[in-house]
């Protein structure tokens, strides 16, 4: 593994505290990378908090913004660099859109200049995924409490892409551990007409199993963030991002 050339190294935040929900969120990952294409990664920290605690404890805009400056995301890219990646991938979609384009491209650069290796995160991936499919108008899904739903609009604003509709389903926190039907049915719910196409927001969603099926369904793209990351990630290292049900994305 170590003298692989094409080597994804993946950073996370782990807001599930379980080995069990860790475990099927980098198994989803994974099924966005082809088997000649190794991943290792490394998780960074997220505190966990009292039900009784106050939603900016929570999975919010201030978390988020913590998760991005508090330094741990370059650490973990730096240990990971024994292990010899050739590209690393930053996910968590809030953290990276979280402060907008500028916040986004910032976290990139340090990671970069941490390790001397290109880098890019979901939020990034998502952007170049939708406009590499013409997407200019979208409908979103996502676990998401109500700030953090606004500020993905207006990253994705930023970057010349309307929302028309959304559908954040309010999760203070565990995204992770979403049912995969839960946030299907979102995505299901949020579609309308003017969309050209649909996004699930947040690393912790797991679609890889349902991605071609809803796109049958709903006559247009589906984008989500381990999809766009893992198509990203591919194409820095050279590798064509092509894969079987996965999407129009690893179609094209």
């Amino acid at each position: 593994m170590a003298e692989n050339n094409r080597t994804l190294g993946a950073i996370y935040p782990d807001d599930m505290w379980l080995d069990y929900d860790i475990n099927r969120m980098l198994d989803e990952i994974r099924k966005y990378l082809p088997e000649q294409v190794p991943m290792v990664s490394a998780r960074t920290h997220v505190p966990m908090f009292a039900e009784d605690s106050e939603p900016a404890d929570g999975s919010s805009v201030e978390l988020g913004i913590w998760l991005a400056e508090n330094g741990d995301i370059e650490a973990a890219a730096s240990r990971l660099m024994r292990l010899k990646p050739s590209v690393f991938a930053y996910y968590c979609t809030t953290a990276s859109f979280v402060q907008g384009v500028a916040g986004d491209e910032a976290l990139k650069k340090r990671v970069e200049e941490a390790t001397g290796l290109p880098c890019t995160t979901a939020s990034t991936a998502i952007v170049k995924a939708l406009h590499c499919l013409g997407v200019k108008r979208v409908a979103t899904a996502s676990p998401y409490m109500e700030d953090v739903n606004q500020a993905l609009i207006s990253f994705l604003a930023e970057c010349d892409i309307e929302v028309v509709n959304s559908n954040p389903l309010h999760y203070l926190q565990d995204h992770g551990i979403v049912p995969p039907e839960t946030i299907r049915e979102a995505a299901r719910r949020s579609d309308v007409g003017e969309a050209d196409a649909v996004l699930i927001s947040c690393t912790g969603q797991k679609t890889a199993d349902f991605i071609s099926e809803l796109e049958e369904e709903l006559g247009k793209p589906v984008v989500t963030s381990n999809q766009a990351t893992g198509w990203q990630a591919l194409q820095m290292m050279g590798v064509e991002p092509r894969l079987p049900g996965r999407g129009i994305l690893f179609e094209n």
